[in-house]
Parts: structure tokens; sequence; C-alpha cells
């Protein structure tokens, strides 16, 4: 697994992200059962925005979040999550908890699958807050390569010149 930000070489045979994200951010926000909604579900660029190629190096991003009622909800939010990824077989690579009278990350859960990093998150920032991160290595793509969304992106069909 490359570091985050340090491209894959351009020869390799790419992994089919879309369909992969596709299939897991679904499950994700049912398995949260919290009313998580998709934020995020796209290729983006990891080139400075003043690079106009900015094609040429990108990574996939799925983000799915928002705010719960209270601690309760989203501890049981994170822990379907967990379980769920757990059984999918994810490694958990690390659970840090702070206490819930500091605001900020309450509790995160990390995850790893093949090169794919998933972040679980509660955070508290004036409400509590559900979060699901998922990205993966920048990797170089051909002259020719567009970028992706989804069609589970909300911005998906919106013009744009990098899409």
């Amino acid at each position: 697994m490359n570091t985050e930000g340090t491209p894959d070489p351009a020869g390799e045979t790419s992994p089919d992200y879309l369909s992969r994200f596709e299939q897991v951010f679904p499950a994700l926000v049912e398995q949260a059962d919290a009313g998580l909604l998709i934020e995020d579900l796209r290729e983006q660029s990891c080139l400075r925005p003043e690079i106009e190629e900015q094609h040429l190096e990108t990574r996939w991003l799925g983000i799915a979040a928002n705010s719960v009622p209270d601690s309760d909800t989203a501890n049981a939010a994170l822990d379907r999550v967990g379980a769920w990824l757990d059984a999918e077989g994810w490694e958990l690579q690390d659970e840090i908890t702070s206490p819930p009278k500091e605001r900020g990350d309450i509790r995160v859960l990390v995850y790893s699958q093949d090169d794919v990093v998933l972040t679980a998150t509660y955070r508290e920032s004036g409400q509590p807050w559900v979060e699901v991160l998922a990205n993966t290595p920048c990797r170089e793509n051909p002259p020719e390569h567009q970028m992706q969304r989804s069609e589970l992106d909300p911005d998906y069909g919106i013009s744009s010149q990098y899409y």
C-alpha cells in the first residue's frame, strides 16, 4: 500500500473503484441506520488546483455523513458499521476514543482493505455527527483518462470540465 499522496506507477492495472465504492457505500449507509447521506462518491484529483490536467493523478473518495440525535445513536451507528466491516473482511487498524466533554472527534474507527482506507467518525461539533469516509491512494493515469462520478454522487450529471 502506498502512502497518501504518493501515486502508484502508471503501468499498473487500476482496480474498479467505482463498482467497489458503489457496493460498499449503500451498504454502509444501511448498516449505520443513522440517516447518513452520501455526500461524495467520486474520483478526485491529487494535483494542485492550478495544474490544468487534473485527471493525470487521481484517487477515489467516498463520504456519507449526517447529524444524529445523541451520542448513543452515534456510538450505535459506529458499532454497526464496525461489525459489518469486520464481517466483510476489513481490517481494523485503529480505534480512538476521546472523552465526550471535549469538542471534536469523540470516536474514530480506522479500517483498511486492499488499498482502501475507511474511517468512521463520531464527532461533536455543536451536535453529534457521524461520518464515514473512504479513499484510495493517488494513482497516475494516462493522458486520455477521464475522471468519474458515481451515479450515487449528489453532483452526478452536473457539467464540469473534469467529469
